[in-house]
């Protein structure tokens, strides 16, 4: 939800100038994946890869399961591997038991549950064993996502037994720092199957990342998961795609080091939040437009750029194919809406319905898309390259996050507009999606490589400004 609340001041210091074209602090490629080839290709199972040896209690030896068998196995094989580098040079031990159950079938005890609509995949510490639904979970992820989101949840579970082997999660944590930093250990095995050395799977850096980090989308805590502390919190889809960027880039060491003072500080979670009674969608109309158009002139006021004049008449821009649902004239500093188009954005996602929408909060980010172009070119920098696209995609991240409320208590939103958890969570479905002007530069072109789009949203959201205009030189 993106709502209209009371007003708060704006904090000192939270917006920065934007001067010239900035000396590079680090580099960027669109072409690279976090150092790997970025493209497109074939993602799923390898032709001709044997099937696993192991043992499956429960098995129906259908096709789901075998599928599930050599999963466990490759991500074995890739532990057995990486173990020692977060374990002090321990061996990795797989886990005693697998399990496959019917979630629609009668039920029998499993680690103190009942599998009767147990919807669930789940790795138990006591018993040692890792367990799934062949019944609805799997069919279903794969029918939605394919195979290779079989392989991310049951990656998953498998680092919770990683946790389990290693001791890199305290006794007290709470649940979202242990589900963080699974979806880490998820990212790091994916960098192994990306950089050729699995033997059942492949995934491309293009549409099989893509996949694979919308399956977290999809399991993300739902909107009503608000305490960051409780018992269900297993974290938004920001929070869950984060954690496995971190893995895929930097390793299963950086998984390691993941502890609740580092999940506090990047989680959009709140940690004691109910929601206000006013608290509504923010309808696409004139006014939520002013209102949105308004809070975009606080939030990039200190960069010194022109405020672009926001209009919903169409306008001509000699030189330019117009995008859609909004656009930007740079030889008048103007950007046009279609309001028809951005309701169409702005529609609740549904898995019951044919909607295409991903919410209010993704509609007015093309709008701010659009206002983060004016803002480069007042700085100086070219709007058409690819370059431009993950700059935008930041400074959307850098306006979305000084509307979020600090889950610690360190600052209020700015203007009046508040962003929610779930806000962010539409800004990374649409981001993952094909069409999005979020990170699209002004001829509406999209860096093609999903993992870069959504790492760019991200950094602005917690970093801010100023790497935008230094990660993203181009």
């Amino acid at each position: 939800m993106v709502s209209a609340l009371v007003c708060v001041a704006l904090v000192s210091g939270c917006a920065q100038i934007v001067s010239g074209i900035p000396t590079t602090l680090g580099s960027y490629s669109t072409t690279e994946v976090a150092g790997l080839p970025a493209a497109n290709g074939p993602s799923g199972p390898k032709t001709g890869a044997p099937d696993a040896p192991l043992k499956v209690d429960g098995t129906d030896n259908g096709e789901i399961d075998e599928l599930a068998r050599n999963a466990i196995a490759d991500v074995d094989a890739y532990w057995a591997e990486a173990f020692p580098e977060v374990a002090s040079g321990k061996e990795f031990q797989p886990v005693k038991r697998l399990v496959s159950y019917d979630s629609n079938a009668p039920g029998r005890p499993l680690c103190g549950k009942n599998t009767s609509h147990l919807v669930n995949a789940f790795y138990c510490p006591p018993e040692d064993l890792v367990a799934w639904d062949r019944g609805k979970l799997l069919p279903e992820l794969e029918s939605n996502f394919g195979p290779m989101a079989v392989v991310t949840v049951l990656a998953h579970e498998m680092g919770h037994a990683v946790q389990n082997r290693a001791g890199t999660a305290k006794p007290n944590d709470p649940v979202i720092v242990l589900e963080q930093q699974a979806d880490c250990f998820t990212g790091s095995y994916f960098r192994h199957v990306a950089e050729g050395n699995s033997q059942y799977f492949r995934v491309s850096t293009g549409t099989g990342l893509n996949e694979v980090m919308s399956v977290l989308n999809y399991i993300r805590d739902s909107p009503d998961v608000s305490n960051f502390t409780g018992g269900n919190a297993h974290g938004t889809a920001f929070d869950r795609v984060s954690a496995f960027q971190y893995g895929f880039s930097e390793g299963p060491e950086r998984c390691a080091k993941m502890d609740f003072a580092d999940v506090t500080e990047r989680t959009t979670l709140f940690q004691n939040w109910k929601p206000a009674q006013n608290e509504t969608e923010l309808p696409i109309d004139d006014k939520s437009i002013e209102a949105v158009t308004t809070s975009l002139h606080e939030v990039f006021r200190d960069t010194g750029a022109p405020e672009p004049e926001v209009t919903t008449e169409p306008i001509s821009c000699r030189g330019r194919q117009k995008t859609a649902p909004a656009d930007y004239c740079p030889a008048t500093n103007t950007i046009s809406l279609d309001l028809s188009a951005l309701r169409e954005i702005a529609q609740p996602p549904s898995k019951d319905s044919d909607s295409t929408g991903y919410g209010d909060f993704a509609a007015y980010a093309q709008i701010a898309s659009r206002y983060a172009l004016a803002v480069q070119q007042s700085a100086g920098f070219e709007l058409d390259g690819e370059a431009a696209g993950l700059r935008t995609a930041c400074m959307v991240g850098a306006w979305s996050g000084l509307l979020v409320e600090d889950p610690i208590g360190q600052r209020n939103p700015v203007g009046k507009l508040r962003v929610l958890p779930d806000d962010i969570d539409e800004g990374v479905s649409a981001l993952l999606g094909d069409e999005s002007l979020i990170a699209a530069n002004a001829r509406g072109e999209q860096v093609p490589v999903g993992f870069a789009r959504v790492e760019a949203f991200r950094v602005g959201v917690q970093d801010g400004l100023s790497p935008c205009t230094t990660k993203y030189e181009g």
